[in-house]
């Protein structure tokens, strides 16, 4: 099982795109990982949370790989990560966080 921590804004993905990003953001682990995601969705009551002092839009996809990464690999699966969230959400790159932990000891 790979744990995806997603948080978005209140208000901020429609239902039908929360829908398209769960599933996307699990074929991409079972895709990399060859593993089942399981993704917990965190919802922020929209204003509280906040990016360079102001209200934030941005959005987080964090996970635990099953496997260390080299770096050239992890950068790859970023970059693969953050292009499913900006095109299903249209944010902009430098709205949307995503990071691949190594796996928890």
């Amino acid at each position: 099982m790979i744990p995806i921590m997603c948080i978005v804004q209140d208000g901020q993905i429609p239902a039908q795109t929360e829908v398209q990003l769960k599933t996307q953001i699990a074929e991409f682990a079972q895709r990399a990982f060859s593993a089942p995601a399981e993704i917990d969705w965190i919802v922020v009551p929209e204003g509280s949370g906040f990016t360079a002092a102001v209200p934030s839009t941005s959005i987080v996809a964090s996970l635990h790989a099953n496997r260390a990464l080299p770096q050239d690999e992890r950068t790859s699966l970023l970059k693969e990560l953050t292009e499913i969230c900006t095109t299903l959400t249209g944010r902009p790159a430098h709205e949307v966080v995503t990071s691949i932990r190594n796996p928890k000891d």
